[in-house]
């Protein structure tokens, strides 16, 4: 009660923000400064804020006062003033009424960052400067603490001043900042000393809630943003959100409540991105490499107390790091995950709800990877917490570095004690569950609210957003959190009722087998885009987009390969390769479903596991990429795709893998094939083999052969120098460069024959290992394939560069 009663006097004490008397006076004092920033005429911006004007003390004239002290390079200046806005009297979330002035310890830990970055640019050179413009010393407190230690060889900054600030490690008041920027009044020279407060000024004892006006909190975080700030960024617009949230000094605008929500989401966001560690990695014995051991560490002893705990003292300790970087990206999590719910329940958009589903997600997965290591904190230091429980022969860690651990933990995490650590490690665990099961309800309620809404009005006309249904973000957010739940099943049954628009262009249409209903082609889930006009796109937050087949295809096909539900997988990437015959990744899914039946390639290729691959699926995706090239060389005009073949060169490879004893003379073959139909036609020929040259060159160690080549190994040098050799131009009559265009095409064609025949030859020496004879018996000779060069520029005018034009790379470069 007396608790309560405290925050209650505190909460009716607070003042309201200093902000425009009217919007006519608003308008007159703040157009003209407006002006002056926009024609960056940035003087007259400070001459107009100045603290000679009676709006001086208005927030947002603070705020466009420290932009334009930025832009004209006074950054001390300005980051000075920020932090008398931001802490000057303010009381700090929590209710416990500490505030700049009474409670100066917690808004320096609130407002670190910025603290810091003051201190950085702060020396004695301007504490003299402060101290000669106020008539007094300047705060010893600003500075960096190493440069503390040579203040007292600066005669101008008095002791008196050095003692009014404190030793040391003192801690700077929010008034203070006001005292040493040179841009404020006389009048508020002496706010700088804790002992001036018993002035007969009144301001001085107003206390005011944070900065919760949008337009205030946009420009401070112009500055922010140019400086880096996003820590301070952040933490600015979770004051202002719980402030917003939960006024202290009447009724908060709706409009600007839900602005300031929606940019401290994006704002939360940029702060996690910005969050990062320097993670020290590990030596091969386990420790750091920038520790030295001293004579109280046994090697063996680290190894030991590793493999029991998981983590060695040396790399416990570089853990730290990683610790402090956890622990700020949860509280970014946090607060955005925060945010995206208030927001949500302000405003009713799916958009939002999505916000709050996926910032749930992300705040789950850090909140994981802080129990784990929060949990090998708690083994390590719970193991040598009791001196007397604890086995001294075990115990691994020295006193005096395992007491420094403790310290810099239980600082981190504002604990005690290392007890303290498995309650925490507890609540962590049970966020941890709840907050999957949040993102589900929420995700799982907009989809169902949308399809009802749709169901009532299913033409939905561009005037009303009631008409649309789940969009493919919609879906997308409520089928990750099925799966972050492992939720398979039900993600997978969830996928196949989504209404989606179909694909065009299928090819084999005749031949699919009246798999239509299996892969969800039928009318009653095809559904096409509704926008009608501009108006459906300005009026409706958030996508109206639905879910496309295609994508629809390849969920299906990967969850259910993923459940071992092989045959649903394969018809669903047979269904999307009738459509997209060049896309590789749905022939490698096919090849997975079929002939590896969803077991991963290491553990069927393994040196140890080799076992004979699914010989009828294994025929069946032969014969299924037959059929598409057959269906691909009836179309009238069309180019030849090298997905098709290309899998064919992957099939015989699986094989070659996946079974002892197997040849490789159908691999070569497929090489062959492919490179005689594909290296005069694609540049990029060469990778796309280069793989399994190199499968073929290792599958036949140990086999003999002339030369000391295996035979098959020979067949495809030869076949190679046979290519080169058949398309050389050099000894060509260019023509004085008059070639028609079919002539160019054609030459153009033998140049990258050529190209791709020299590779060959060069990988495969290479991976033989064989000496220069091998390589110069198959490849042409240096001179040889600069003449190639030469003449590949002669007879190629149209690529050539004209005069006063550059072009990075010629076709014969390569």
């Amino acid at each position: 009660d007396t608790l309560t009663t405290m925050m209650t006097t505190t909460t009716k004490a607070l003042s309201p923000r200093p902000i425009p008397p009217n919007e006519q006076t608003s308008s007159k004092v703040l157009h003209p400064i407006y002006q002056s920033l926009d024609s960056h005429n940035y003087s007259k911006a400070l001459k107009l804020t100045s603290s000679s004007s009676p709006s001086s003390e208005w927030d947002i004239v603070k705020a466009l006062r420290i932009h334009a002290l930025e832009r004209t390079g006074k950054k001390r200046e300005a980051l000075l003033l920020l932090w008398e806005v931001l802490t000057k009297g303010v009381v700090l979330s929590g209710g416990n009424g500490s505030s700049g002035d009474g409670g100066s310890n917690q808004a320096e830990e609130v407002w670190w960052e910025l603290r810091e970055r003051i201190q950085s640019v702060t020396d004695a050179a301007d504490l003299v400067s402060d101290g000669a413009a106020h008539g007094s010393g300047g705060n010893a407190a600003w500075m960096d603490p190493v440069e503390r230690l040579d203040l007292r060889g600066f005669a101008c900054v008095s002791r008196a001043g050095i003692s009014r600030s404190g030793n040391a490690n003192a801690n700077v008041d929010a008034s203070s900042a006001g005292a040493t920027s040179k841009t404020f009044s006389k009048g508020k020279s002496s706010k700088g000393s804790k002992h001036s407060n018993n002035g007969g000024d009144t301001s001085k004892t107003k206390r005011y809630p944070p900065v919760t006006d949008d337009t205030v909190l946009s420009t401070l975080a112009v500055t922010l943003r140019i400086e880096g700030l996003y820590a301070t960024l952040s933490e600015m617009y979770f004051q202002a959100t719980d402030e917003a949230i939960a006024p202290s000094t009447g009724e908060m605008n709706t409009e600007n409540l839900q602005s300031v929500l929606e940019e401290a989401v994006c704002v939360h966001f940029r702060s996690v991105c910005d969050c990062s560690s320097v993670e020290k990695k590990p030596s091969d014995n386990g420790y750091c490499n920038d520790h030295n051991t001293n004579g109280e560490d046994n090697a063996n002893g680290k190894s030991e107390t590793s493999e029991r705990n998981g983590l060695s003292d040396e790399q416990l300790r570089c853990k730290l790091p990683n610790l402090k970087t956890l622990l700020q990206l949860t509280t970014y999590y946090e607060r955005m995950q925060t945010s995206s719910l208030q927001l949500s329940k302000l405003s009713g958009e799916s958009l939002h709800f999505q916000w709050t589903a996926i910032s749930s997600l992300w705040y789950k997965d850090s909140l994981v990877e802080l129990v784990e290591l929060l949990q090998a904190f708690s083994n390590i230091l719970a193991m040598n917490g009791d001196a007397d429980n604890t086995d001294v022969e075990h115990s691994q860690i020295p006193s005096s570095r395992r007491h420094r651990i403790q310290q810099q933990v239980c600082s981190m995490l504002k604990i005690r004690s290392p007890s303290e650590l498995q309650p925490m490690i507890q609540k962590l665990k049970q966020k941890v569950a709840l907050l999957p099961r949040l993102a589900e309800s929420l995700s799982s309620r907009m989809v169902k609210n949308k399809q009802h809404r749709q169901e009532q009005n299913p033409q939905g006309p561009s005037s009303q957003q009631i008409g649309y249904g789940p969009s493919e973000n919609d879906w997308d957010v409520y089928l990750e959190t099925l799966l972050h739940q492992h939720k398979k099943e039900e993600a997978l049954e969830a996928l196949k009722g989504i209404p989606c628009s179909p694909m065009t262009h299928v090819i084999g249409d005749d031949d699919s087998g009246g798999n239509g209903a299996d892969t969800n082609t039928n009318d009653n889930t095809c559904v096409l885009p509704q926008i009608h006009d501009e108006h459906t796109i300005e009026n409706h937050i958030g996508s109206v987009l639905p879910y496309t087949q295609r994508k629809k295809l390849e969920r299906l096909s990967e969850i259910a390969l993923e459940l071992g539900k092989c045959e649903e997988s394969a018809r669903g990437y047979r269904e999307l390769l009738r459509a997209f015959p060049d896309q590789w990744t749905y022939w490698m899914g096919l090849v997975d479903s079929l002939v590896l039946l969803g077991t991963p390639r290491e553990l069927v290729c393994g040196t140890e596991t080799k076992r004979a691959v699914n010989r009828d699926g294994w025929n069946s995706c032969r014969a299924f990429a037959k059929e598409v090239i057959a269906s691909l060389a009836e179309r009238k005009g069309g180019r030849s795709l090298r997905g098709p073949y290309l899998v064919l060169i992957e099939l015989e490879a699986v094989k070659v893998l996946a079974e002892s004893g197997c040849t490789v003379v159908a691999l070569r073959e497929e090489i062959c094939s492919y490179g005689d139909r594909f290296g005069p036609l694609a540049s990029c020929c060469f990778a796309d083999i280069r793989p399994y040259l190199r499968l073929l060159v290792q599958s036949t160690v140990g086999v003999d052969g002339a030369d000391g080549i295996p035979d098959e190994v020979s067949e495809l040098l030869v076949w190679a120098k046979n290519i080169w050799m058949e398309n050389s131009q050099a000894n060509t009559d260019a023509g004085n460069g008059q070639v028609s265009a079919e002539e160019l095409r054609e030459r153009r064609k033998k140049l990258r024959a050529y190209i791709f025949a020299v590779q060959v030859v060069y990988c495969v020496t290479a991976d033989l290992g064989v000496g220069c004879t091998t390589l110069q018996l198959y490849s042409p000779s240096i001179p040889q394939m600069t003449s190639e060069w030469r003449t590949s520029l002669t007879f190629l005018p149209g690529v050539a560069p004209k005069d006063g034009g550059q072009k990075e790379i010629l076709p014969g470069d390569e």
